[in-house]
């Protein structure tokens, strides 16, 4: 016989959305968007240390986003089979791995295969939280916690690029460290869907 599972106690629901909604746009700010925006400040110097060229830079710029042609389908139909709590806790925590990878590059085919495999975790990620939004969130706040959710993503999208090479690659010794500084938070993101993500 099927255990049936109780729904949410709906004052803890109402109050707990919005934990939800603050983690839903952290999460498209330090997992999504800052380390995956800061490669363009940062080519300039990636592009020196490993003897990149002009080409070679674009080709691995371009491998972030080409996963996304067909992951981003497959993303939304494996969040509609599988809890979001793991799924984006899981793929947080792989953006941060393979994303800090990055930073052991030491050439142009490791830098494209590792940008590669970080665009194929990085881009079911939006998807999920869009899909997550819409269901703590219905009615007349959907938009307004949408708009939340994207303006999270936009806040990665212009910090990345002001702090990553002018703040970061300094402060941390370089553009290795940076990625690698990414790729922890991202992890501890990780761990936070698994934790409080319902």
């Amino acid at each position: 016989m099927k255990k049936e599972i109780p729904l949410m106690d709906e004052t803890f629901r109402l109050k707990y959305r919005w934990y939800m909604l603050a983690l839903i746009a952290l999460t498209g700010t330090f997992v999504t968007a800052i380390p995956y925006i800061c490669m363009p400040v940062l080519f300039n110097e990636i592009g020196e240390d490993l003897g990149l060229s002009v080409v070679e830079i674009g080709t691995v710029w371009g491998m972030g986003n080409l996963a996304g042609i067909v992951i981003s389908l497959i993303g939304g139909i494996i969040g509609d089979r599988i809890s979001t709590k793991w799924l984006l806790g899981i793929c947080s925590i792989l953006v941060g791995v393979t994303g800090a990878l990055r930073g052991l590059s030491t050439d142009f085919v490791f830098l494209s295969v590792t940008m590669l495999v970080n665009g194929i975790f990085r881009l079911i990620i939006p998807v999920n939280i869009t899909r997550t939004t819409g269901l703590w969130f219905k009615g007349k706040n959907l938009g307004a916690a949408m708009g939340v959710g994207a303006m999270g993503m936009g806040l990665g999208l212009a910090i990345g690029p002001m702090i990553s090479a002018t703040v970061m690659s300094p402060l941390l010794g370089g553009w290795r460290n940076v990625l690698f500084l990414y790729g922890g938070i991202s992890v501890f993101f990780g761990f936070l869907w698994l934790i409080f993500g319902k």
